[in-house]
């Protein structure tokens, strides 16, 4: 059975992959080989794949060592193999026994795997397979369980969107991309929460959510922001934080058009009005704007 290599040998081999010292890494990791290692034989294949100049014979021995990899059950060797065998990259394309590597990789969960098969299936291979919009649906639900956020949102925006639409599900794949830091998808948690949809209406966690989802430059939730502070109907009405926003979105967007309703505020701003909040919205995208999420909102 492989076992991992040190924490200190891995950042060796990271070390000397970045700087590009490719026959060194192959060296070291050819040297360690008999340790048996998980990942040897997929990384010593790297070292070739990614050779300048790559040459016939640095491809026939990169999957040389990635089927050595498959025997010993390298389950990331088993996701390059397989991709390389189904686009034939490399030479000698094999369809039929990529895909059972793949489908062998998805089933251990491997993300790049099952990622893989989401585009495969949606969008189908010529030739070899045809488009299965419920397989891609499946690889695409698998790929966001495990924690991908790009994968949940989709999911999310598939779920909303089907001709019998699942708004508890798509709340929890929403939630779920929210908490991977995905702006868009903050957004649409907080107007889930904000009209009672999939899930227990909540203003303040609603106004969190826009609010979080704004500091990332969240347009829509930008503008929503505005809307609220300034009807006032779900959050205390506060003119000022509606003008904030409204020319923040303006900052960053001066191009696009606005709401009418906010389109009369701007015509109805005093001069001091102005000044304070353009200042503020100023300052905020100095030194608020496009930092990283703070976390779980809940």
């Amino acid at each position: 059975m492989q076992s991992q290599p040190p924490v200190e040998f891995t950042d060796e081999i990271k070390s000397l992959f970045v700087e590009k010292k490719l026959v060194q890494a192959r060296q070291r990791l050819l040297d360690t080989l008999s340790n048996q290692w998980d990942g040897h034989c997929n990384l010593i294949a790297f070292t070739y794949l990614y050779a300048e100049n790559r040459s016939p014979d640095d491809c026939a021995l990169a999957l040389q060592w990635l089927e050595k990899g498959v025997a010993l059950g390298e389950v990331d060797a088993k996701v390059i193999l397989g991709r390389l065998l189904v686009s034939g990259e490399l030479g000698g394309q094999d369809f039929s026994r990529g895909m059972d590597l793949l489908q062998q990789a998805a089933q251990a969960n491997v993300l790049m795997a099952v990622l893989t098969l989401v585009q495969m299936h949606k969008c189908g291979v010529e030739g070899c397979l045809d488009a299965d919009a419920q397989l891609a649906q499946q690889y695409l639900r698998q790929a966001a369980d495990l924690g991908d956020p790009n994968s949940a949102y989709h999911l999310a925006l598939e779920l909303e969107r089907a001709n019998k639409p699942d708004f508890v599900q798509a709340f929890k794949y929403f939630d779920k991309a929210a908490q991977g830091g995905l702006s868009q998808a903050m957004h649409n948690v907080g107007v889930y929460y904000l009209h009672g949809k999939g899930v227990a209406k909540n203003a303040a966690l609603a106004l969190a959510y826009f609010t979080e989802a704004a500091k990332l430059g969240s347009p829509l939730s930008m503008l929503s922001l505005s809307l609220l502070y300034l009807d006032g109907v779900e959050v205390q009405k506060d003119r000022g934080v509606a003008l904030s926003w409204l020319y923040i979105y303006q900052v960053l967007f001066p191009e696009t058009e606005l709401p009418d309703q906010l389109q009369l505020l701007l015509d109805d701003v005093s001069a001091e009005e102005e000044n304070f909040a353009r200042q503020a919205a100023q300052n905020f995208v100095n030194h608020q704007l496009n930092k990283s999420s703070s976390g779980t909102l809940h």
